[in-house]
């Protein structure tokens, strides 16, 4: 039988849906409906000239405000064009997650007319990237090809459909994909777990007595946008012929990285994939520059000879060098300082670690021994017995048998022996441990709905299940950053639908679980009162919530202390993507009628009586997420709309009737889904 091939047509616009949002974002957050938008509308921009072919009612007033201009700016045949740094230039908007314990780093969204620039950027200079990204031996992720999708509709596809969701980040080019991930496939290691456990990595410990691993000093923070001409070309050139510069691919990265950067030269934006591709540009450059120089002979000393001497791996700004002797190690520290100090980079030697053989971290041991443990103690297995009766040919029949259990408390207790006894540190494994039981509760749920006497079992499986998650709120409580969150929400997300649906749990079961999920993160919010620097990691806790039902929704007076609010007035501001979920979250619900008009006068309105709001991010996001609210009255849009000069009643109609979805998912929101497409863009 003739094999059946199928093509996946993919467009450029893609772009905007891998390479341009940070991971940490909020899970009702995303740019699927502005990437169908510019497709349906044919939007693109070609020599700073925004074109659409679609004429439909209100779209140049829409098109106006997406892409910040004033309403009186000029359309001439469905184009308008960018001139000067009121146009170019954007405001981006930016937020702080937490990053190590009372430290923040802050990540970026950029302006939609950015976002629009980026997606002509790699349709023009796709495969000039993919030149300049494989230029170092060292790299290990790197851009390798244009991500691609042909599968062959047969048990082979299904087979080589690639599996590993936990922490898959990239295209891996030698596996298929059913949703394409990014916008380049990435070779060799799309998550760096995969390389810890790769066979380069062991052949390299039975090679070398030693490795070596340091990292760039807050890489992203210290590239010089001008770098990446300075890699590409020549540095006094680039100073000589800036003009002409310019108008090379270097230059043009350059520029653009400015303009989505309100013209910042010093330090990159963070977050987003494009910014890994710009720094691993300079850094390709400078792998090929010390792999070069390490093999001249210098002084008394022979060269260095990569794959013999040495064996360095990159993973982004992660160095790991084997090697046996000591002045090879010097020689190798030497070249990168020096080479990375021309392009404005210093080693991170606070950071830095030595191995011996054997090249085994505490974080390596740590992982072994959770993994043994979370074997043996979440105990669910399947046994046969007979159960005595034949069928008349003196066969017995075998009756399946389930077994169920775990302690929380002799599970917590043996996890912190495992962090004693390896010295690290709970946030180090915690992303790991919190995988590992993701994929148990998976497997819980596949056994027990195959179970075909659900009641003889169904309480055992509560217990279980009530044990389980006290365990992981025990875990996720020591470090709630962002990515532990995402995690204990897909846990979270498995157990409310299977017990909404797949569990046929009785009543009292079903609020059993739903009750103790509620408490826990009642109790979690409790103890980490919301700033204005931690709002992310709170949002997915009150999506998670919301997924419970109406019955176990913070009581307004809860949600008010969390946020900050006394006697009714807001104690700090409160950023858009706090704005948009707290909206979501509260919907139209008269309970929270009090501080839904305050969240209105005191959190919305402020945000659009600042200067330049048509060139802020933030502003942007915030104004077309309200328009397209349903939980907003219209009068309160409209009052917005005026503030954009946009006065005309009709004109306010036509844009209201539009019914466009923008940046929020404001209904029919899967957050299952949602979280599961969180996974594959993980990078560490």
């Amino acid at each position: 039988m003739k094999r059946k091939k199928k093509q996946v047509n993919t467009k450029k616009e893609r772009v905007i849906l891998s390479d341009v949002l940070p991971y940490e974002i909020p899970a009702t957050f995303s740019n699927r409906q502005l990437s169908h938008f510019l497709i349906k509308n044919r939007i693109s921009i070609a020599d700073n000239i925004i074109s659409w072919d679609n004429a439909s009612p209100g779209l140049e007033t829409i098109i106006k405000l997406l892409f910040g201009f004033d309403q009186g700016k000029e359309i001439v045949n469905r184009k308008i064009e960018l001139k000067g740094n009121k146009d170019l230039v954007t405001i981006p908007f930016r937020y702080k997650v937490l990053y190590k314990e009372k430290a923040f780093r802050e990540l970026v969204v950029i302006h939609p007319k950015n976002q629009l620039l980026l997606i002509e950027f790699y349709e023009k200079y796709k495969e000039t990237i993919l030149y300049y990204c494989n230029i170092s031996p060292f790299s290990i992720r790197k851009p390798h090809k244009v991500a691609k999708f042909t599968y062959y509709n047969d048990r082979t596809h299904l087979k080589n459909l690639a599996y590993d969701h936990e922490h898959k980040s990239a295209e891996e080019f030698d596996k298929e994909y059913e949703y394409l991930q990014t916008f380049f496939a990435y070779k060799k290691y799309s998550n760096i777990y995969k390389f810890y456990e790769s066979y380069e990595y062991h052949r390299c410990e039975k090679k070398y007595n030693k490795l070596f691993k340091f990292d760039i000093a807050k890489c992203f923070d210290s590239v010089y946008t001008h770098s990446l001409a300075w890699t590409l070309l020549n540095k006094e050139i680039v100073k000589e012929k800036i003009r002409l510069v310019n108008q090379t691919f270097g230059g043009r990265f350059d520029v653009l990285m400015q303009k989505l950067n309100h013209n910042e030269t010093n330090g990159i934006i963070i977050g987003p994939e494009f910014s890994r591709i710009f720094a691993e540009l300079i850094l390709q450059r400078i792998d090929f520059n010390v792999m070069h120089y390490l093999q001249k002979k210098r002084d008394k000393h022979e060269g260095l000879k990569f794959k013999t001497d040495y064996h360095i791996f990159r993973y982004v700004d992660d160095f790991f060098v084997f090697y046996d002797d000591e002045e090879t190690r010097k020689r190798i520290l030497d070249a990168y300082r020096y080479h990375l100090m021309e392009y404005k980079l210093y080693i991170n030697d606070s950071k830095s670690e030595l191995l011996e053989k054997p090249i085994i971290t505490g974080i390596t041991i740590a992982k072994q021994k959770i993994t043994d443990l979370l074997n043996k103690s979440l105990i669910f297995k399947i046994s046969e017995e007979d159960n005595n009766t034949g069928d008349g040919n003196g066969e017995e029949e075998k009756e399946k048998r389930y077994y169920f259990y775990v302690s929380s408390n002799k599970l917590i207790t043996r996890f912190k022996i495992i962090i004693k006894e390896t010295g690290i540190a709970y946030k180090d494994i915690l992303n790991y441990t919190l995988a590992c039981i993701d994929r148990k509760v998976l497997r819980l749920i596949n056994m027990y709905s195959d179970i075909e006497n659900k009641e003889k079992y169904e309480l055992r499986v509560v217990k279980f299940i009530l044990e389980l998650l006290d365990f992981t709120f025990f875990l996720y409580s020591v470090s709630p950053k962002v990515n532990t969150t995402i995690k204990l929400c897909l846990i979270l997300s498995k157990l409310s639908k299977f017990t909404k649906i797949r569990g046929n749990f009785n009543y009292d079961h079903h609020h059993l679980i739903f009750k103790k999920i509620y408490d826990d993160i009642s109790l979690v919010l409790g103890k980490n009162k919301n700033s204005e620097y931690t709002q992310v990691e709170t949002l997915y806790l009150l999506i998670a919530l919301k997924e419970l039902g109406r019955e176990y929704r913070l009581d307004e007076s809860i949600l008010c202390k969390y946020f900050g609010v006394s006697k009714g007035n807001f104690s700090y501001d409160l950023n858009y993507f706090s704005i948009t979920v707290l909206l979501f979250y509260v919907e139209n619900m008269p309970r929270y009628a009090t501080f839904k008009e305050a969240l209105k006068e005191q959190q919305v309105k402020p945000k659009f009586e600042k200067k330049n709001k048509l060139r802020m991010a933030e502003q942007t996001f915030l104004l077309l997420d309200i328009l397209s609210c349903p939980y907003i009255d219209d009068g309160f849009k409209k009052e917005l709309l005026v503030d954009y000069d946009i006065k005309d009643t009709s004109d306010q109609d036509k844009i209201l009737k539009r019914k466009d979805c923008w940046f929020t998912k404001w209904t029919d929101f899967d957050f299952g889904k949602a979280l599961e497409a969180k996974k594959s863009q993980e990078v560490y």
